[in-house]
Parts: C-alpha cells; sequence; structure tokens
C-alpha cells in the first residue's frame, strides 16, 4: 500500500513505521464525507477503536458534554433506551466510555476479542451518527435537565445526570478553579466556556440547540477516527465505507477553533468559591498564576515545558516550589500544565492562601524565575527530570488503560488542530534534543520566553464565601418558584404530566426485540481457565522472596512490605506520617532536594505507603503492612538499593521547617481530596465501622486531618511527638524479620537482583519486637459528613461472612447487575445521580454507594429495596450470559507486568490460591438467575443492619438528621 493508494473510499495520504510505538502508521482520508482515519497497526491483541469530533461549545450550557451522554441512549440499529448499559453487561470490553474535553469529545472502545472489538464499534457508530436524541425530547430531559413536579402543590425543581453530576464536580474548589482559569486566559475563545456545562446555565438549554450541536458538529467531515492493534485494515475500511461514512457528502463544518490574541499586558481577576460556615475563610483562598503559552503543534517547546514544570514544581528540589513556600505564601504549592488544547496553559497555584498576599506571590514568582535564567538552572535537575520522563515514555505503562487508548488521545493534540496524528507519538529525536539543551541554556530560554516576557497573563484571586452555597440556592429556589407562579395550571400540569412520563419510560422495561438488537458473545468465547500468576518463593539473605518470571523490558519492579503489627496502637498515625515522609527529607549523606535528584536520575520512582491486609475469609484478620514500591532498570539495581538504604535507616527528622512544610501540605492536600474522592472517603470510613482493617486504614483516612492540625497548633510539641515516635517506630518496622520482597523481572535477571539486595537487607535492624494487640471501638456510627457540596456520596454496607453467609463468585455478577441494571435505573436514570457503585470482598466486607447524587433517603430507600429486586429477579438464559460476559471483562483485564506482580503478591499475602481464583471464575461462569436469587437472603440481612455513612450537602444533612448517629463536619 503505497501513498495515493484508494482502497475501499479512502485515499492514502502517508505511511510511516513509528518505531516508539512498535508500530506501521497510516493516514486516510475517505473521498465522499471528508472521514479523516489514522490506524496504528500492530501485534497488540488489545484493539482500540475511537470516533472523536471538534465539538468547540459557545456557551455554558454544557451541550456538548449533555450531547456525549445522550447519544448513547438509542440509535437506529439499537432501539434501546441504554444501549450503552447494554453493552457493558455483556462486552469483553477492556475500555468502553465518552470523554469531553474543552474542544473535543471522544468515543473510545476497547477489547481483545475480534468479535466483541467489532460489535462496540458498530454500536458506539450507529450511536454518533444516527441517535435517538434528535427526535426524543426525554433524552434530553434524563441525560441533561428537566422541570420536576409530581403533583401541583410541591415546588418546581431541576433535575437530570449531567446537571447533577455538574452540581458535584463544581463543589470540588480545584474543579471550579481550572475552570476559571480557562476563563480567565481565553475569554474570547471556546475555551472561555465550561464545556462540562455550569448549573446555574443548563437550564437553558433547548431541545432545538441540543439537536443543532449535534448536527452541526456530528458529522463524518469534522470526524476522526483511530484504530489500533492487530487488526485487518482492509476489512476496517470496507465497513467503515459501506455501513457508515458512504451514506454522507462532504459538507464545510465550522468548527474551527479560533486563537486568543496576546493580551497587551497582565490580568487580575477575582473570583469565589462556596465554602461551609464550619470551614472558615482563613487561609483558604486560592492564588493561580497562569499563562496561555504557545501552541500544541509544538511538540518539541510541550515537552520542554512537561520536563521544566516537573523540574520546578513537581519534585522535592524544586527551586521555584521551594521559594514559594519558603514565602509562607499558603500551605502547598500546585501546578498545572494543560496542553490537550489549541493554545495550552500553564498554572502555579498557592493552595490555602489569602487574597491580601496575591501581588506578592506574583513578583517573587517572577523574581524567581529571573534569577534561574540570570544563574541558571542546576542541570543535574534537570536532567533527573528528563531521566524520569524518558523512563516513563519507554515503560508505557498505564495501568488498567490499554496503551492504545492513551495513544489515541495523546494523537488529538496534534490532529485536532490540522497537524499530522502521528506528531506526538514519537520521543526519541525529542528526548534527544531535551538532552542537547542542558548545555545550550534551552530551558532558561523556554523560562524567559514563555513566562518572563509573556504578557498574556493572569492572576486568579479566587477566595472563599460562606453565603455563596446559600446564596445561590435560594437564587435558584426564587426562579423556580417565579417560573412556577408564571405558569397557568394547565402549563403546571403539562411538567407533571411530561415528568410522568419520563418515569414511565425510565421504568418500563426493554422489548425482547429491542434488546436482540445489541449483538452479545457467547459463554463459549470466554475461556475457563483462570490466568495463573506467575509466583515462585524465594529465599535471599534470610528474606522470603516472592518471584514473579515476568517480561518487563528491562525494568526490575521491587516492593518491600514491612510486617508493621509490632507498632503500638498510639503510634499508628505517626506510621501512616512516616510513610508520607520517606524521601522527603534530609538524610545522612544528602539534602532532600539531592536525594529526590538521585531518585529522579537513577530510578522509575519510590513510593510508600500503609495497608491494612485482610485474610480471605477471615474478616476480623488485620496484616498492617508498610509497602515500598520502587522501579528501576536492571542494571540500575546496586544504585537503587543504595537509594533505599539512605531512605529507610539514615533519614533525619530534626528540620522543624521542613516538617512543618510536609504537614500543611498532607493538610491542605486532604482539604483538595476531600470532594475528589468523596466516593472512596465514604466506603473507607463505612469499613471502620466493621472491622479491625477498617479501623486501622482510617488512622490515615479522615480521622489523619484533626490529627495533622494538631501536630501544627503546637509545633516545637508537636516536632518532639514526631521525633519520638519516629525512633521508636523505625526500628521495628525497616526490621530484616518482618520484611517479605516481591520482585518483578525476567529469571535470567534475577541474579542481578540477589546480588544487589544483601546491602539492603543488613542495612535494617535485626531486633525483635513482639507484635501489639490493637482495640478498636468497631460499631455503626452511621455519620453524616457535611460540606459545602451541592450533592451527595451515599453508602451502606454490612459484613456478610459475619453474618454466616460465604463468599461467592455470583456475587462478582451480582456487582454487575446491581451496578448496570438496578442502580443503574433507581439511582442513575430516575433519581438523577451521575452514578451509583457496590463492592462484594473475599473479607465479607459489602457496600452500595452513589456518587453525585441529589438524593439521600431515597437512595438508602433503594438501597433496601435490593433484596426484593435480587429475589425477584429474573432474566433469559441470553440476558444471564450477557450479565455473565459484562463481569468477565473486569476480571480479564489485561495486565501490565508491575500489575501481574503485584497482584501475585497481594494473593499470596491474603492467601488467595490459583484454585481460589479458579473456584471464582467456574462459579461466576455458572451463575444462573436462581443463583442471583439466592443472594436475597444475604442482602436482606445486610440492610437491615441499618450501617450508612454519606457524604454531602450541609442543609441536606441536617434536614435527615434522624438518619444518623451524628451529624458534623467531613474534616
Amino acid at each position: 500500500m503505497t501513498n495515493g493508494t484508494l482502497i475501499h473510499g479512502f485515499q492514502l495520504l502517508h505511511k510511516i513505521f513509528i518505531k516508539e510505538a512498535d508500530s506501521t502508521a497510516y493516514t486516510f482520508e475517505h473521498v465522499k464525507s471528508g472521514a479523516r482515519v489514522f490506524i496504528l497497526q500492530n501485534a497488540d491483541d488489545n484493539k482500540v477503536f475511537s470516533i472523536s469530533f471538534r465539538t468547540p461549545p459557545t456557551d455554558d450550557t454544557g451541550v456538548a458534554h449533555i450531547v456525549e451522554h445522550s447519544t448513547l441512549c438509542g440509535s437506529r440499529k439499537y432501539p434501546l433506551k441504554e444501549p450503552f448499559v447494554e453493552l457493558v453487561k455483556g462486552s469483553l470490553n477492556t475500555f468502553l466510555n465518552a470523554m469531553t474535553y474543552p474542544d473535543k469529545t471522544m468515543y473510545p472502545v476497547a477489547s481483545r476479542n475480534d468479535k466483541d472489538f467489532q460489535n462496540l464499534m458498530d454500536v458506539y457508530l450507529d450511536a454518533v451518527f444516527y441517535p435517538a436524541m434528535c427526535q426524543n425530547p426525554q433524552v434530553l430531559m434524563q441525560e441533561g435537565w428537566h422541570y420536576e413536579i409530581e403533583s401541583p402543590e410541591q415546588p418546581l425543581v431541576y433535575s437530570g445526570v449531567v446537571y447533577n453530576e455538574m452540581k458535584g464536580a463544581l463543589s470540588a474548589p480545584d474543579d471550579l478553579l481550572e475552570s476559571r482559569i480557562l476563563h480567565s486566559l481565553y475569554p474570547h475563545t471556546t475555551y472561555q466556556y465550561e464545556s462540562g456545562g455550569d448549573p446555574e446555565a443548563i437550564p437553558d438549554l433547548t431541545q432545538e440547540k441540543f439537536v443543532a450541536f449535534h448536527s452541526r458538529y456530528y458529522h463524518p467531515s469534522n470526524s476522526y477516527i483511530y484504530l489500533y492493534g492487530d487488526i485487518d485494515i482492509e476489512e476496517k475500511l470496507a465497513y467503515l465505507d459501506e455501513e457508515y461514512l458512504s451514506h454522507f457528502d462532504r459538507i464545510p463544518v465550522p468548527s474551527h477553533i479560533d486563537r486568543e490574541p496576546a493580551f497587551p499586558a497582565f490580568r487580575r481577576v477575582d473570583a469565589t468559591y462556596p465554602i461551609s460556615e464550619e470551614d472558615g475563610t482563613k487561609d483558604k483562598t486560592f492564588l493561580a498564576l497562569n499563562w496561555s503559552v504557545g501552541e500544541s503543534l509544538d511538540p518539541k517547546t510541550m515537552m520542554g515545558l512537561e520536563i521544566l514544570e516537573h523540574a520546578l514544581l513537581r519534585t522535592p528540589a524544586a527551586p521555584l516550589r521551594k521559594a514559594l513556600i519558603d514565602a509562607k505564601l499558603g500551605k502547598d504549592v500546585d501546578s498545572l500544565f494543560e496542553d490537550d488544547m489549541l493554545q495550552p496553559m500553564f498554572s502555579i497555584i498557592i493552595n490555602n492562601s489569602e487574597a491580601e498576599r496575591a501581588e506578592r506571590f506574583r513578583t517573587l514568582t517572577l523574581e524567581a524565575m529571573q534569577s534561574l535564567v540570570r544563574d541558571g538552572i542546576d542541570k543535574e535537575l534537570l536532567e533527573a527530570s528528563i531521566n524520569l520522563l524518558e523512563f516513563r515514555l519507554r515503560e508505557s505503562d498505564f495501568g488498567s488503560a490499554p496503551k492504545g487508548l492513551i495513544y489515541g488521545i495523546r494523537i488529538m493534540k496534534s490532529w485536532l488542530y490540522d497537524g499530522q496524528p502521528e506528531t506526538y507519538l514519537y520521543y526519541e529525536e525529542l528526548l534527544r534534543d531535551m538532552k542537547a539543551g542542558l548545555a545550550s541554556g534551552y530551558f532558561e530560554q523556554l523560562l524567559e520566553k514563555y513566562f518572563l516576557k509573556n504578557s498574556h497573563q493572569t492572576l486568579l484571586v479566587m477566595a472563599p464565601d460562606t453565603q455563596l452555597a446559600a446564596r445561590r440556592e435560594a437564587a435558584q429556589e426564587k426562579l423556580l418558584a417565579e417560573k412556577k407562579a408564571s405558569m397557568s395550571a394547565e402549563e403546571i400540569e403539562q411538567v407533571i404530566a411530561a415528568t410522568h412520563a419520563l418515569k414511565e419510560r425510565q421504568q418500563s422495561p426493554e422489548t425482547e426485540e429491542a434488546l436482540k438488537s445489541i449483538p452479545i458473545l457467547e459463554l463459549a468465547d470466554i475461556r475457563r481457565q483462570t490466568d495463573c500468576l506467575p509466583l515462585e518463593v524465594r529465599s535471599c539473605e534470610g528474606a522470603k522472596v516472592l518471584f514473579s518470571d515476568v517480561e518487563t523490558n528491562g525494568i526490575a519492579y521491587l516492593n518491600l512490605y514491612f510486617d508493621a503489627s509490632a507498632v503500638p496502637q498510639q503510634e499508628i498515625p505517626y506510621l501512616y506520617l512516616l510513610s508520607g515522609f520517606l524521601g522527603m527529607v534530609d538524610t545522612e549523606a544528602h539534602t532532600y532536594a539531592e536525594l529526590a535528584n538521585l531518585r529522579n536520575l537513577h530510578t522509575g520512582g519510590i513510593a510508600a505507603d500503609v495497608i491494612a491486609y485482610t485474610k480471605k475469609d477471615q474478616p476480623d484478620s488485620s496484616m498492617p503492612t508498610l509497602r515500598v514500591r520502587a522501579k528501576a532498570l536492571i542494571e540500575k539495581l546496586p544504585k537503587l538499593m543504595d537509594i533505599l538504604e539512605e531512605m529507610l535507616t539514615r533519614s533525619r527528622f530534626t528540620d522543624g521547617k521542613r516538617l512543618k512544610e510536609l504537614l500543611e501540605q498532607g493538610q491542605a492536600s486532604m482539604e483538595l481530596e476531600l470532594q475528589r474522592s468523596a466516593n472512596q472517603i465514604i466506603v473507607a470510613r463505612l469499613a471502620s465501622y466493621l472491622s479491625a482493617a477498617g479501623c486501622y486504614a482510617e488512622e490515615g483516612g479522615l480521622k489523619m486531618y484533626p490529627f495533622l492540625k494538631e501536630l501544627q497548633q503546637d509545633f516545637d510539641a508537636g516536632l518532639a511527638k514526631i521525633q519520638q515516635a519516629f525512633a521508636d517506630i523505625i526500628p521495628r518496622v525497616f526490621n530484616r524479620r518482618n520484611l517479605i520482597v516481591s520482585v518483578t523481572m525476567k529469571d535470567e535477571d534475577y541474579c542481578r537482583f540477589s546480588e544487589a539486595f544483601p546491602a539492603l537487607w543488613q542495612s535494617l535492624s535485626g531486633h525483635a519486637y513482639e507484635p501489639q494487640t490493637y482495640h478498636w471501638d468497631i460499631e455503626p456510627r452511621n455519620e453524616g459528613l457535611t460540606s459545602s457540596s451541592r450533592v451527595q456520596y451515599v453508602s451502606k454496607g454490612a459484613n456478610f461472612l459475619r453474618l454466616g453467609y460465604p463468599y461467592t463468585g455470583s456475587l462478582a455478577v451480582l456487582e454487575t447487575l446491581l451496578r448496570y441494571d438496578y442502580f443503574w435505573t433507581k439511582i442513575r436514570v430516575q433519581g438523577g445521580a451521575y452514578g451509583a457503585f457496590t463492592g462484594f470482598n473475599r473479607n465479607g466486607f459489602m457496600y452500595f454507594g452513589s456518587y453525585r447524587d441529589p438524593n439521600l433517603k431515597e437512595t438508602l430507600d433503594v438501597f433496601d429495596g435490593t433484596a426484593d429486586y435480587v429475589r425477584g429477579f429474573t432474566a433469559s438464559e441470553r440476558e444471564m450470559d450477557k450479565f455473565i460476559i459484562g463481569t468477565m471483562s473486569g476480571i480479564d483485564t489485561p495486565l501490565t507486568p508491575m500489575m501481574k506482580g503485584d497482584l501475585a503478591a497481594t494473593c499470596y499475602l491474603r492467601g488467595i490460591t490459583q484454585e481460589d481464583r479458579q473456584r471464582r471464575r467456574d462459579e461466576i461462569l455458572a451463575t444462573r438467575q436462581e443463583d442471583i436469587r439466592a443472594l436475597a437472603p444475604m442482602i436482606d440481612a445486610c440492610m437491615k443492619q441499618d450501617i450508612c455513612c454519606v457524604f454531602g450537602n450541609e442543609e441536606k444533612l441536617r434536614a435527615e438528621q434522624t438518619l444518623f448517629g451524628s451529624v458534623k463536619p467531613a474534616l
């Protein structure tokens, strides 16, 4: 196939082999429709398809986001209410989602099964080109917004999935801050608008504007089609042409993204965000200094800025970060470099500050930058940042996300703006340029050009306002009351009728005919044998080594599991503190900045955390463990061991100034994390009501916040406590008697580990310490945790093993059933929440949860009704198979080399055998509807325990005070 070749209506524009992606790249254009197609062909069986559209919004109604949701609510070939959900239930996908960005909308899917992959492609293509949303106004009502009222006496309210999602998203100060930054830098382009939707503006979206947006942008002439993996190119092109693209003619699409002209001078912008009375306003202002930096079509500059951000702001050695921390402008310094847009932005952010420090912040930042340009940036610092970036690029480990998906997102940085799609897949030459730039002053030139001499700059001051939420809610209530008052009795009845009609549609089951329109696999397509996790128990210097023989492309993955059961109970919070301080303080040999440089120069990263493992089928078990995770090139193993030895045995906790900074940063981080990860926080809190392991983990959860504050209030006394506790903890934990090592690499390279490890082993304490006995107050506290959030996160759970019910693989199928059937319908579709989730663990912990939920008691009622749903569950053989297949897609997610080693070690520590994993798989594959129904008594017994935890809006929680043992601020 050569350039200019015509094949199935597509003209080949460009073909090239890309070494960095180990792929042959093909760029096509569909002659008739104007569709762009980019294919990365290689041997990866985890295939990816994506169709994307340039979708620049022109207001804050969130129309791009709502259309993204709505295209997946039925189409020409697939006339269901929720084809997306039916796909999730019955697909072996390794990725299935859609994403709205400030200027584009992407619809990616991935699967390792050829038949499944083709099915996913077809459902998505039919959804974007022929959606039911254009004919059915109830789709906008459900996914976007609608007036809701059940009877004439009730107040009028807004509801809708995206409406409630964005109420939750913009309750998080950092999300709101990013939105305000974009508006400050690009006040005349599409980037000024909130593409996700501002809840105050979402109700301005009409059905006409909604349909017009789709008609304008969702055309092949505005599409970007991407395929990746081991695929038959001719077959896929023939399919795309015959089934879809040949039915469209090329048209001009007005989706061009304008550039914001450079500002003639710096601008200051003031804004506010909501905060609760209990949180107070002292030291709660965000300061952000922002620049528009070049264009994404310049990958060299973008890589240079990425390295510059890490070197100056993201590492403990970062000089600009240190200057700002030393100036005591706030409790933490953060940065944001966003290059997934035509005009990328770069922000330096001070958390927990005050508005009057804003000008000093800007002045000090610019002075520090001038000093770095004048005196030069430390070459070793830059080299360390380049090394870390190079390690990550070569490793190409994206966790559970398919590699092809990440490449597909990456190519849009240039392709969307009419550049070559492969631009961002190359990195070898760019890395050479970066290394050459160390000697030529390249990074100093970047700093001068894009920061010091760049007038396209804003200073955003976002201050807290304890009355903002109340004013906003009052204004909305007034607006809705006025709207209702202006309506005639007949119009009110029409809204009531529309509300009932929507609920009737939402509650009505899909027809058998509609369900059969969605293609599914067969159980025969699923292998019966579970993956064998490679694990061999070895010994090195007397230490137990869990060795996983895996191809890692020359990288060694190392985990150190230190049994922490000898740590006294009163010192457990200090153990969590220690895990966060490791590598962040001076050692006997190096300052913390020098240590950070060494780490970045010689490793791919070192991190520590504390985990309370539980044994399989033992709800009362708890194995507190401090885990140190590290990775490095195999030839760097001796250096890695040196650095680990230095961090674990020669760290000095004597610099009070540094320790106070770390405490303040930890506190600031927890405040931001609360809104961002509230769903995880409530589940962890719920677990603390039920088990010793849950109580242990919560010592590093919400309970950590008052502990951090207390240490800072009288810091001299706090410092003495930290030093005393660490002196006691370190020899108890970093002890050769309680160490298990996990190593993942090729067996032929194992000798490199066994040669390097003794140096670390011998440095550890060998003293024997007795395990401690812990006494936990395990009781259902049923807390309502209040905040300024406009939505709730509701959880309820229990321990089914304690109630006499065994763990079975059928519970995994029940998770799928609840998440994508009962909870999806009741909590998301009918309740308007963004989502719901559930889990059943081998230690007996089960939980139900909702996410960005406008409701509270209604959701708890849904949870309580789960047993009735399960008891009455019916499904055809086809539908039952679909749920099992959907369950297996999560079980069979491809694992990276690091993930294989981690999972093998975790199973060993928890006592989960290969036979256990195979039994679970067999039980999942054998599950029938009677097995699901048999779980009803267990669900019923768990719900009758009445154990819940809710995070959310203070007013909402206090109105339902009787549901809780206490209602109090989350922090």
